[in-house]
């Protein structure tokens, strides 16, 4: 497909980019400590908080796979997606409280403390590569849209794009990432918000929608996905997000316990109503483009297929950087809390226990450089190599690491029954289980003729996340029950449970912490909007002009309320004693 840019939509795409780098540049001098590297000092507003709990579960990925589930199964998708809204509530209802009394800065710091120094450094080595694996799935998603939106070199653009976004998170710490998350909120509605009415004014009623796709497209339930295989990625999502390091990172960078309940809850009625909006197109596309479904096309490009065949010429370059923003957020999150995790649980426990606070700073940095030009090669690479669906790609990988990595994590917070020997036993087990399921399909099933490839696709990776499950489980519980506990492992989880149950206090006021976001958020949001507005400028009169124009003057309005905000914000600090 053959890229339409034109000046406006490089107006959008180069001046996003440098306002990414701005903000950067604007935390850079404010990160004196890890604390503010890694949790923002800890005062990270509950409504920034909850808008980038939201966005972080977003990225280029979730456009290409749910879109292409959505292109080729219908409705289904959305099923699919609201798994993160349950995934999110559970946490926000039992997990945000003890996150915030964990008192730590990175998210398996606390496993030392409730199990052992051993399980700490497993964790922590193993959780990085899921990571950087999951980052460059992202990168390869993003890829695919810049390829077809843009038509620049494949190659080129994940590079660049990913060391814009590594450089921001480099100089300015999560404060950098959860503002930029913001300003991805913004660009991501609005290019959605633009393109659904555009879609659908081309759907001729309901009946429609489901023309020439299979019988069972509009039900909640469709195509290959069984009820057995949504059961096995509910349960999948609901461990992954709630034992995802970014996530976590969300909840103990608030202020209090309430705070982090409101940032939760706010995520959560956001993952409600915003995947509908983006798959809906989707599952239009199967009868507005049904030539994707004609090789060499595939349905892999549906949201850019979309976005070419539907969008102004200049709005197009919204969409793109609604990508760009979308994979941002999440990777950016990402380097940033495996930063954390090399800084606090490697270096600083293995290698410097006494490192300053300026040292810890360097690491952290230095760490987030490495894990983003890894992920961006691991992107690149997958360029050349990737062959499966995204999100078949994207259940397998999770499917082996996520039972045996994050039940013990998140049974450690929540029992105080379980021993460091059984979180072991449970990390062994479900490494095991899941690695000689997935080589028994791999060698074995895939072999036989008479073996189903969509069951084997499908429900046979459903039974592989059930059993992990159930066996890491099983083994965290079958040896719990039967060693005998010492008195010093009493003392030990006695001891985190205590400080569980302590609320945590809020930090005292820093001098030298970042101001209160109000101003700086509202300078970004009209920038946004001016970007826009020079869009209109240069477009011809048409469509496009007038939905860069309204689009605009609403996020003009949008900073004039935050200018407002943060004077009353300001004033009352000023006013405190």
């Amino acid at each position: 497909m053959p890229s339409r840019l034109e000046t406006a939509d490089h107006i959008v795409i180069l001046g996003y980019f440098l306002l990414l780098i701005g903000i950067g540049l604007y935390f850079w001098r404010h990160m004196r400590q890890a604390s503010d590297l890694f949790a923002g000092g800890r005062t990270v507003p509950w409504w920034l908080s909850g808008v980038s709990f939201y966005v972080t579960g977003f990225s280029a990925f979730t456009f290409v796979a749910y879109s292409e589930m959505a292109y080729r199964y219908g409705l289904v998708a959305v099923t699919l997606s609201w798994s993160a809204a349950a995934a999110m509530l559970a946490g926000t209802i039992f997990l945000a409280p003890r996150w915030q009394r964990a008192r730590i800065l990175s998210p398996v710091e606390f496993l030392e403390a409730r199990y052992s120094p051993a399980i700490r450094q497993v964790l922590a080595w193993t959780g990085i590569p899921l990571r950087i694996i999951d980052g460059g799935l992202k990168i390869y998603a993003t890829g695919i849209f810049v390829s077809v939106g843009l038509g620049y070199d494949l190659r080129w653009s994940i590079a660049g794009s990913g060391l814009v976004m590594l450089l921001y998170t480099f100089m300015g710490g999560l404060w950098a990432v959860l503002v930029t998350d913001y300003v991805q909120f913004i660009v991501l509605s609005v290019a959605v918000i633009v393109l659904v009415p555009l879609v659908f004014s081309r759907v001729e009623g309901l009946e429609s929608l489901s023309a020439g796709a299979p019988a069972d497209f509009l039900s909640p339930i469709g195509g290959p996905i069984t009820p057995l295989y949504v059961l096995a990625f509910y349960m999948l999502v609901m461990l992954s997000y709630n034992g995802n390091w970014a996530y976590a990172q969300r909840f103990y960078s608030v202020r209090n316990e309430r705070e982090a309940r409101k940032a939760g809850s706010l995520a959560v009625a956001l993952m409600v109503i915003g995947p509908p909006l983006f798959i809906l197109p989707a599952v239009a596309a199967r009868t507005l483009l049904p030539e994707l479904m004609v090789p060499p096309n595939t349905p892999q490009y549906t949201y850019a297929a979309l976005a070419v065949e539907f969008l102004p010429a200049g709005i197009m370059g919204l969409m793109i950087a609604a990508m760009f923003s979308a994979t941002m957020s999440t990777l950016s999150s990402d380097y940033n809390v495996v930063a954390s995790v090399v800084t606090e649980d490697i270096y600083r426990r293995l290698f410097d226990p006494g490192a300053s606070e300026r040292r810890r700073v360097l690491v952290g940095r230095l760490a987030t450089l490495a894990v983003g030009l890894v992920t961006v090669g691991i992107g690149v690479l997958l360029t050349a190599t990737a062959q499966r669906g995204l999100f078949e790609v994207m259940v397998t990988v999770f499917g082996l690491f996520v039972g045996p990595m994050l039940l013990p994590t998140l049974a450690g917070l929540l029992s105080r029954r379980l021993t460091h020997r059984g979180a072991a036993a449970g990390i062994l087990a479900g490494f095991t289980s899941g690695i000689s399921l997935y080589l028994y399909k791999a060698y074995v099933l895939t072999a036989r003729p008479d073996v189903d490839p969509t069951w084997l696709r499908f429900d046979y990776e459903a039974l592989t996340i059930l059993t992990n499950i159930g066996v890491t489980a099983g083994a965290m519980v079958l040896v719990t029950l039967v060693e005998r506990v010492t008195p010093e492992d009493r003392r030990r989880i006695a001891a985190f449970f205590d400080g569980l149950a302590r609320p945590i206090a809020a930090p005292a006021p820093d001098a030298t912490a970042a101001p209160p976001p109000f101003a700086l958020i509202g300078h970004v949001t009209l920038g946004t909007g001016a970007l826009l507005m020079i869009a209109a400028v240069v477009q011809t009169a048409g469509v496009g002009r007038a939905i860069n124009v309204v689009a605009g003057g609403a996020l003009v309005l949008v900073a004039l309320v935050l200018y407002a905000v943060h004077r009353r914000v300001v004033a009352r600090l000023a006013a405190a004693p």
